[in-house]
């Protein structure tokens, strides 16, 4: 698992089931929060398609987290203000940084979670295509 897919799934995983990934892989280890979490807001910019030049959106509300596991570093950045998934985040990315044994036997379960959020991503989407409405211009017609 890369750095990017694991980001990706605990930014948006349940605290819960992250907190006790986080526990698995720090257990018998030196855990140690090195900065946070904290609350903090980042800046929301995006790229306009016609002349494809960046602009500002506005700001967001994030936690943040560094933490270190034996001595490897690991961070993390997640939207909205909940502390605890940020803790967590950052504990599991420094038992990636770190390649600890005690991470790759989480890692199936990381995948799993992944895996559910993407289905749930799915059917939220299918919900909003069944929503949508379908237009089509009337044809000039002789009577």
């Amino acid at each position: 698992m890369d750095k990017q897919t694991l980001s990706r799934i605990t930014s948006r995983a349940p605290t819960d089931a992250l907190q006790e990934l986080a526990e698995a892989v720090s257990r018998g280890r030196r855990a140690e929060l090195v900065k946070g979490p904290e609350k903090t807001l980042v800046l929301l910019t995006v790229r306009e398609p016609v002349r494809n030049s960046r602009f500002y959106l506005g700001e967001a509300l994030a936690s943040h987290c560094v933490a270190e596991l034996d001595g490897a570093r690991g961070a993390a950045v997640t939207l909205g203000d909940d502390l605890d998934r940020a803790g967590a985040a950052a504990l599991l990315d420094a038992a990636h940084t770190g390649g600890f044994p005690e991470f790759f036997a989480v890692e199936r379960r990381i995948i799993e979670l992944g895996e559910s959020l993407r289905r749930g991503d799915e059917e939220n989407a299918a919900l909003i295509r069944s929503t949508q409405v379908s237009f089509h211009a009337l044809e000039d017609r002789e009577v």
